[in-house]
């Protein structure tokens, strides 16, 4: 025991590998995308433009003051600062204020990749694996409002649209859109199929209590995706059989193993589907929907993580501070 300090306390000061990491890589990646924004004012023509750009560099410069406070309580080594005053005396015509706008898209695509895999891991510090989820959020509603003010703009290339929308349904969406629908729709359908799987295998009755809950959940997102991929005249893939063989012989898998391999499935399905919804440019609802979708899977995961330390289930990390 640490003399003084109650072991909430004790527990907030450890920080594993990958929590260490987190930070390291936010502080870094914000700090460049701070100095190359602000080295960017130098080129825009846009008044408007150029206060929203303004505005993005503070929104990054407060989380980065954040995340500068978290490195100095963990002792842990970052770059330098941004330098965020800058003065070009060349040509401010070399970007037009499309290409500016494209590099900064280019900028928030790598913050919703790089914060999405600072999820995967099961938490050591909780409160830091919060803290990279509210990051992951901010960097979606981000990337989400970007996309929006270049189609404002009209200064976002879209990719091709989806030929067979039905003559009824008026909105636009793109082909990859679909491909991402019918994409999540498959993974929900390969997740069914294992859950219950497990389900005639799991012996503790918390854990098939959380099993069934689970399968409900993926059931209630496939049926919403299988009317979304009907709204845009899409053929559907073919479902698993809904008969499912009971295994009398409950010794074949662990208990532990069913819940290591359930949260493989959700926190990939995170990191994925987050970075599905930088690749939804047309469609702003579906977009919307992905955004929706990954922040419930976030809480969802969370949660998930909290039942897995009561069990003694959880894969532990490599600390970086104890």
């Amino acid at each position: 025991m640490i003399f003084g300090k109650n072991p909430r306390q004790v527990e907030s000061l450890k920080l594993d590998t990958n929590e260490g990491y987190a930070l390291w890589r936010a502080y870094t990646d914000m700090n460049l995308s701070i100095g190359h924004m602000s080295h960017l004012n130098n080129y825009i023509h846009d008044t408007d433009f150029l206060v929203y750009l303004s505005k993005t560099i503070e929104d990054l410069k407060k989380e980065c003051h954040t995340v500068e406070k978290l490195m100095q309580k963990y002792s842990i080594a970052g770059p330098e600062p941004a330098v965020e005053k800058h003065k070009t005396a060349g040509n401010s015509e070399i970007l037009n204020d499309q290409d500016s706008a494209e590099i900064l898209y280019r900028f928030m695509r790598q913050d919703v990749n790089s914060m999405a895999l600072s999820l995967k891991y099961p938490p050591t510090n909780d409160d830091i694996w919060l803290f990279m989820a509210g990051l992951t959020k901010s960097a979606l509603y981000r990337i989400d409002n970007h996309i929006k003010y270049m189609k404002l703009k009209n200064w976002l290339i879209e990719p091709p649209l989806y030929p067979y929308v039905p003559p009824d349904n008026h909105e636009k969406v793109a082909t990859n859109e679909i491909v991402l629908l019918w994409e999540h729709l498959v993974i929900r359908y390969h997740s069914i199929r294992k859950l219950q799987n497990f389900l005639t295998l799991a012996s503790d009755t918390d854990l098939i209590a959380l099993l069934k809950m689970t399968i409900e959940l993926n059931q209630k997102n496939s049926n919403t995706l299988e009317d979304k991929l009907v709204y845009y005249g899409v053929s559907l893939p073919k479902h698993y059989s809904n008969i499912i063989v009971n295994s009398k012989d409950k010794t074949m898998v662990t208990d532990r193993f069913i819940f290591g391999s359930m949260a493989q499935i959700i926190r990939d399905a995170i990191v994925l589907h987050v970075s599905f919804i930088q690749e939804v440019v047309v469609n702003d609802k579906l977009r919307q929907y992905f955004i929706d979708l990954s922040l419930g899977e976030i809480d969802y995961i969370h949660e998930f993580n909290k039942f897995g330390k009561v069990k003694g289930w959880l894969f532990t990390t490599p600390i970086f501070r104890g």
